[in-house]
């Protein structure tokens, strides 16, 4: 069976997470935390972190099913992330069928929750991508993350853009600048282009911290940078149109000096892989790669309305009832012969 995390539960979370994955580089990096920790915090918390943990402890004929996985909604989003899964895939005993039977209960309780997009960062170089496949998720983009290690004081002649803060007019822009830049297959993995690039109000002391500047001119949005920081780290994300690439380098600039580092606090900077020329232009900065990730995405059931087959004697109100229905089901066939076409667009794109 697979069931929340309880507190009794310490001691086999403590054995489980010294041999699991930790996925979504985001969340290794700027916000280390022990699954241990992650489970109890969340648990005394009732959820309001936006992760929950689930272990499946069952036994079978062919042996006993024994791991623990987690995921973590991303804030003012109907979306979740898978964070860390266990055991590993390597340790053997029906770690396969684990994985299967964690990620497929995963999307059920994503879509029970609101979550209309389950995502995660995957192993470019791993077996874990066709365990993710298996149970329905699809590769959208491939992301390298860069660390600044040794920032030169200036780049001859570069000069930083003039970057403002974002304001909630900038909606429209940004959502415009993010299509132009965005293959229509990552689009359509991700959701709405707004919801992606706007800065919803957080709690305070809440993580990560969210900050966003755009590059304006002539009343047009040329790039937006967005830095999310918590206790150990930013993470940063630019947008720079494709008639603009020449002004990379003075992206990168604009960027060091929005950001401070504090002790022991590094910085990030992930890109795609078709975002021309941020990567040339981080590493002439003193940025150095430091892993790369497969991003995958499974769309879960929604909750749909359709009319009661029978009315209520006693009301004589139209009554409505709730019914889950899978997301594949209500695509018109347009819609799937578009799909078509995006997958191809996915492939080209991988």
């Amino acid at each position: 069976m697979i069931r929340p995390f309880r507190l009794r539960d310490i001691g086999l979370v403590i054995r489980l997470q010294r041999d699991g994955v930790l996925l979504d580089l985001e969340t290794c990096l700027t916000r280390p935390q022990s699954p241990l920790s992650t489970a109890v915090i969340s648990s005394l918390l009732l959820s309001r972190t936006g992760t929950v943990t689930y272990i499946i402890n069952q036994k079978e004929e062919n042996g006993h099913l024994l791991g623990l996985a987690q995921m973590r909604q991303r804030p003012g989003r109907p979306e979740y992330v898978v964070i860390f899964i266990a055991p590993t895939l390597t340790a053997g005993n029906g770690t396969h069928a684990i994985w299967q039977r964690l990620l497929a209960y995963l999307s059920v309780k994503a879509g029970e929750r609101g979550g209309q997009r389950l995502y995660a960062g995957l192993p470019s170089d791993g077996e874990e991508y066709q365990i993710f496949r298996h149970v329905g998720f699809t590769a959208y983009a491939q992301e390298e993350v860069f660390e600044l290690m040794s920032p030169p004081a200036r780049l001859d002649g570069v000069e930083p853009i003039p970057l403002r803060r974002q304001r909630s007019r900038d909606s429209w822009g940004l959502q415009q600048l993010y299509a132009t830049v965005t293959p229509r297959a990552v689009q359509n993995a991700e959701g709405s282009a707004q919801a992606q690039w706007e800065l919803s109000r957080r709690r305070w002391g809440a993580y990560p911290q969210r900050r966003g500047y755009v590059w304006e001119s002539r009343g047009e949005i040329w790039a937006a940078l967005q830095i999310r920081s918590s206790r150990t780290g930013h993470w940063l994300r630019m947008l720079l149109h494709p008639d603009a690439l020449d002004q990379a380098d003075a992206l990168v600039a604009a960027a060091l000096s929005h950001v401070r580092c504090g002790p022991g606090q590094k910085l990030y900077c992930a890109v795609r892989t078709y975002e021309a020329g941020i990567p040339a232009a981080l590493t002439a900065w003193g940025f150095q790669s430091v892993g790369s990730q497969t991003l995958v995405v499974k769309h879960t059931t929604v909750w749909a309305r359709e009319p009661a087959a029978q009315l209520v004697p006693a009301l004589e109100g139209h009554t409505e009832r709730p019914s889950p229905v899978p997301q594949s089901k209500a695509l018109s066939t347009r819609q799937k012969q578009r799909d078509g076409h995006h997958r191809s667009d996915l492939t080209a794109l991988l």
